[in-house]
């Protein structure tokens, strides 16, 4: 499981942001790139929330810390 994010995490001038599936997403604002993995672990980040095409609309599934899934709707 992929690790919590904090804002205070991210190196300067690192962003972030999340799809509408849950996928974070990094953005240095200098050089206006982007990646998946965080900019200081190589890794990529969970936010806890994913939206899956296999679910009934409106529903998602969400992850404790511990990585067990639940639904929320």
């Amino acid at each position: 499981m992929a690790a919590p994010l904090a804002r205070d995490t991210l190196p300067d001038q690192w962003s972030y942001g999340v799809c509408r599936d849950g996928r974070v997403f990094f953005i240095n604002d200098k050089t206006r790139s982007t990646t998946w993995l965080h900019p200081r672990t190589a890794e990529p980040v969970n936010s806890g929330h994913m939206i899956r095409s296999d679910l009934p609309r409106g529903w998602e599934e969400g992850f404790t810390d511990e990585g067990a899934s639940y639904f929320i709707k």
